[in-house]
């Protein structure tokens, strides 16, 4: 019996051992790297914004911008169109004018407003029901919706977010594209083709002219926009160009605690502490770069 009882408990230990070690190894990472592939560098007059690109959502206008960023269209654009506490604007102003840019991939694009999604797992849900969605949370780090009855998902317009520009027909999308820079314009919510977000120099796009209201934001005089000096695929820069771009992962220990917090234990400081729901446009993966 005492042989018995010793093997169970060595066993139990290495099985303790094992647990500890399979979970340690399954952690998850506090932080993310950002692939050079995916990062868009725009050097501005004004300073350098880069953005992140990503195909969840809206894979065929992501890969339009990719392919125009390589072939330098935006090379001497402008953020022609900037209104205060909702977007700023770049592309080709003048192009409705006849007046265009040469490009090998100017074409419009089918609308790609949400995305059907069989996988289970890339789903993280922080609010149920939502205010303007069935549930919000996190994609993949980044902030979306989702409606589990159709299995549709899609990309929130957070500040911070990039989407492709269009007129009133849904399939217009061709060369212009938006970044909001205001309070987060969810009515824009799978009514557009997002492609990305900023992690780097959102002060810098909050600096830009803004244009008025009654002129539709153009920003006026033309020398007052913002010019786009170039724009470069992040992998096609060189080393010393490059910047180590890292998003916190929302599945890390870290994250969910600070979600769960927000939720349940908002501190001392707030005298009506809400009502336990969470916008996830508010908690934002942080952004480390160096």
């Amino acid at each position: 019996m005492k042989l018995w009882t010793a093997a169970v408990f060595t066993l139990s230990i290495i099985a303790s051992q094992f647990m500890a070690f399979s979970t340690s190894a399954n952690a998850e990472p506090e932080y993310l790297p950002v692939e050079q592939s995916s990062l868009v560098y725009m050097e501005t007059n004004i300073g350098q914004v880069i953005i992140q690109l990503t195909d969840l959502q809206s894979p065929m206008a992501a890969k339009q911008f990719s392919n125009l960023v390589t072939e330098g269209f935006y090379h001497n654009q402008s953020f022609y169109r900037v209104i205060d506490g909702f977007v700023a604007q770049a592309g080709e102003m003048d192009y409705e004018k006849g007046v265009s840019k040469k490009s090998n991939f100017r074409r419009s694009i089918s609308a790609e407003f949400t995305n059907v999604s069989s996988e289970q797992s890339g789903f993280q849900v922080v609010q149920s029901p939502a205010l303007l969605a069935p549930e919000t949370g996190y994609w993949h780090n980044f902030p979306a919706g989702q409606d589990p009855s159709t299995k549709e998902r899609w990309l929130l317009h957070c500040p911070g977010a990039v989407a492709m520009a269009r007129n009133n027909d849904p399939d217009s999308s061709s060369t212009e594209f938006y970044i909001v820079i205001g309070q987060a314009p969810r009515h824009l919510d799978r009514n557009m083709s997002v492609i990305g977000r900023v992690v780097h120099g959102m002060s810098i796009v909050q600096a830009m002219n803004r244009g008025e209201r009654a002129e539709g934001g153009i920003v006026k005089p033309k020398s007052e926009q913002v010019k786009i000096l170039s724009a470069a695929i992040g992998s096609s820069l060189l080393k010393a160009q490059q910047k180590n771009i890292r998003i916190a992962n929302t599945k890390s220990d870290k994250f969910i605690k600070r979600i769960n917090n927000a939720k349940h234990n908002p501190g001392p400081f707030l005298v009506y502490p809400g009502n336990g729901n969470v916008d996830v446009c508010y908690y934002q993966p942080s952004i480390k770069i160096g």
